[in-house]
């Protein structure tokens, strides 16, 4: 069940926070974009699994606006969560051609948190810092470099997904042994939903949101909190 998405479907200026979506595009001439109302045209999911420092797996899904499957990769890696994660994040990056504009979307924290209000400070100091005294490279600062170079080709924003099951726990052989698990209602009775028409497309408002377009032809609109009629067919 999907908890809460935050996004962000206007730009802000490169190297400040945001609460969760984020322009990453680093500040400089490098890169030249439009600054209002800018639709993403890809999708990148960014995932990983990780319960020893031997066992890990990172995966990356490209999708167009539209939905239409690009590309997806995956593979096992040594490392920890954040670093499997980050690394799904890199190769996702790498694989797109040419200078294009990315949503990319993760359950990592870490991941988001340091993209938006980390790197731009790493950046900075060149992803060293000083530790007991002594000069160090950041936290997998080989990767975050080439995340580095790949926001001086890309527009990127950047959101946190988080999901929670909020639903009681019950086993299996309670609820085959209640009689009434299948009909049990906290509603009132309703008349059914109509079938949608065959030639109807979907109305993918989720994407749409995400990819920033749900902003109006007009003003670029104040961040938002994406409610549950958001995502309902007007």
């Amino acid at each position: 069940m999907l908890q809460s998405i935050d996004a962000t479907s206007p730009p802000v200026v490169p190297g400040t926070s945001g609460d969760v979506a984020q322009d990453l595009s680093p500040s400089g001439d490098k890169v030249d974009l439009p600054s209002d109302n800018i639709v993403s045209e890809y999708l990148l999911v960014c995932e990983a699994r990780s319960t020893t420092l031997v066992d890990g797996f990172w995966q990356f899904s490209l999708e167009t606006a539209d939905g239409e499957s690009v590309l997806s990769a995956y593979d096992n890696e040594v490392g920890d969560l954040n670093r499997l994660t980050l690394l799904a994040a890199v190769r996702g990056l790498e694989a797109i051609e040419g200078a294009s504009t990315v949503t990319l979307i993760s359950n990592n924290r870490y991941l988001i948190r340091s993209l938006a209000d980390s790197l731009p400070r790493w950046r900075e100091n060149n992803f060293v810092w000083e530790h007991f005294g002594r000069r160090i490279d950041v936290q997998h600062a080989d990767l975050w470099r080439r995340v580095d170079r790949a926001l001086q080709i890309h527009r990127v924003e950047a959101c946190l997904v988080s999901s929670r099951l909020v639903s009681p726990e019950r086993r299996r052989s309670e609820v085959a042994q209640d009689p009434n698990a299948a009909h049990i209602r906290v509603d009132s009775a309703h008349s059914s939903v109509a079938a949608p028409h065959a030639n109807k497309q979907p109305n993918d408002r989720l994407r749409q949101w995400l990819l920033g377009g749900g902003a109006s032809s007009g003003s670029a609109p104040a961040r938002r909190r994406i409610r549950s009629a958001d995502l309902l067919e007007s």
